[in-house]
């Protein structure tokens, strides 16, 4: 299963960078999960994206108490957009049946990395549900930093950190 999952992510990294110069949305499909890419992110047309994003929803997936199931049919969208429409407000990602979040930071720009952005929050929704967040795991995200710690990030002049901030993810238990 594991080398089936890996073959599907070299292919989505072949997509990727073969579909990086044409603008707009791409989409494409691996392990179950098909990836839009509306996002001009430098880290979403880096030669290690599929691997990240893998890894990632891994590690996320992990911490949740999760499985691939659980993404099998999903669409995960990353946009530029500062914001994406969640169930009549904005967010900086949304679960609704399939995830959608940004590459931007509202206050900082761009992402240097998919580890930075709050996909590991929407898996968690994807596997938990929770849209009130009641579970402690929500305040509790130290461990999935330091697994995601060390990695190189990206911008449009070239590599950076990858430094995760757990405030990113976490959220105020018993609220929406």
């Amino acid at each position: 299963m594991q080398l089936a999952r890996t073959s599907a992510f070299a292919a989505l990294g072949a997509l990727v960078m073969l579909s990086a110069c044409g603008g707009g949305a791409t989409h494409l499909q691996a392990n179950g999960v098909s990836v839009v890419l509306e996002s001009s992110a430098p880290f979403a047309y880096a030669p290690d994206f599929d691997e990240r994003l893998r890894s990632t929803i891994d590690v996320a997936l992990q911490y949740w108490g999760g499985s691939w199931d659980e993404m099998n049919g999903r669409t995960l969208t990353l946009v530029d957009d500062s914001f994406v429409a969640c169930h009549g407000t904005e967010a900086l990602g949304c679960f609704d049946g399939n995830i959608r979040f940004t590459t931007r930071d509202p206050s900082l720009g761009t992402f240097p990395c998919v580890e930075a952005t709050v996909l590991v929050h929407e898996i968690g929704h994807a596997v938990l549900g929770d849209p009130n967040h009641t579970d402690p795991r929500w305040m509790e995200m130290d461990a999935v930093a330091a697994e995601l710690a060390g990695r190189t990030g990206y911008t449009d002049s070239g590599t950076t950190a990858c430094t995760t901030y757990v405030s990113v993810w976490r959220h105020p238990l018993g609220s929406p």
